[in-house]
């Protein structure tokens, strides 16, 4: 007589556990005097039996309560043939069958990212890149101080802003919760790991950010940045977003992938909608239009300070949009 194997699974992400079954008839249920005890409130003390003979399994139905579900189907009163492999459902329990000669599945082959992830999770590198991310935030605000200052000036000025603590702040959040979901996934917190791959993202942002001024003169052309930073973004932000759902979850390679597009191409779309349709356009407002180009302080040096400057191009501009109101009524 051939034997059975009953693989045990509960709804989620619990690990499945497997049954061998020898001797039939074969008990399913709650309670102790089973072959095979479930532990779980939606199942009746004595489930279900299944039987073997010659000709194969049958499986005979002993509980009213919640029934027995083959696949989609309810299982009727009376013996029936149980075909293997099948799936059996008995309350919020799931039971797979399979014949002991049935051959393992392939074994998982790991993902190109493996190696990488490896490295990352090494703590002194995700404190590197946290480091760098850091160092590269300071530069940029170095170069584009309008006033000459030195590096312990940019670090005060930098470390007395509330929000360039809260952005630097953004890596570490991200990666404590992606770290989270690791932990209820894989029982491991991988907190390097986040780290590591968060700081990469806010880098690559600040960045593509900082160059797209850089493209567009080189190009002669905005249109032609935009383009290039959003094929840009959308790579390689796509990708970042698959490997950080690799490393918190157990989501496959393919479906990781999807959802990263997904996402990010989504996200981009939304926002250069966004600036398209806040983006001003001064051809419906030749006045105001002509009121900044006469304010400009590169065509026009004014010996005022720049607080004056301010005051009187604002004062200019509310007149400006009155008339236009006024002229619009």
């Amino acid at each position: 007589m051939e034997s059975l194997i009953i693989r045990v699974s509960r709804g989620g992400r619990s690990q499945p556990v497997f049954h061998r079954a020898d001797h039939f008839p074969f008990r399913i249920g709650r309670a102790y005097d089973n072959d095979l005890i479930i532990a779980d409130e939606t199942v009746s003390p004595h489930h279900l039996e299944i039987h073997a003979d010659d000709k194969g399994f049958r499986i005979k139905t002993l509980s009213n309560e919640n029934g027995t579900w083959i696949e989609k189907d309810k299982l009727p009163e009376g013996e029936h043939e149980l075909m293997v492999p099948t799936t059996i459902n008995i309350g919020r329990t799931h039971l797979e069958t399979h014949a002991a000669h049935s051959p393992v599945e392939p074994t998982v082959i790991l993902a190109r990212t493996h190696g990488i992830s490896e490295l990352c999770s090494n703590l002194f590198v995700s404190i590197g890149l946290i480091a760098l991310y850091l160092l590269v935030n300071y530069y940029f605000a170095y170069t584009q101080a309008s006033i000459v200052q030195d590096w312990n000036e940019i670090l005060i000025n930098q470390l007395r802003n509330y929000q360039q603590l809260d952005f630097f702040g953004y890596p570490i959040l991200l990666a404590g919760i992606m770290s989270g979901m690791a932990r209820i996934f894989h029982h491991s917190w991988r907190f390097p790991l986040q780290l590591s791959i968060a700081s990469i993202a806010f880098l690559g942002y600040i960045v593509t950010d900082e160059y797209r001024s850089n493209i567009s003169y080189f190009f002669t052309s905005d249109a032609a940045a935009n383009v290039l930073i959003v094929i840009f973004s959308g790579v390689f932000f796509a990708w970042l977003l698959a490997w950080q759902l690799r490393a918190a979850s157990m989501i496959g390679v393919k479906r990781a992938a999807f959802v990263g597009i997904g996402v990010v191409w989504s996200a981009l779309a939304i926002q250069n909608i966004q600036n398209v349709v806040e983006q001003p356009d001064f051809r419906q407002q030749p006045n105001m239009h002509n009121i900044v180009q006469r304010y400009d302080i590169r065509l026009m040096p004014s010996e005022d300070s720049v607080s004056d400057f301010i005051l009187q191009v604002r004062e200019d501009l509310s007149e400006g949009l009155a008339e236009e109101l006024a002229r619009d009524s």
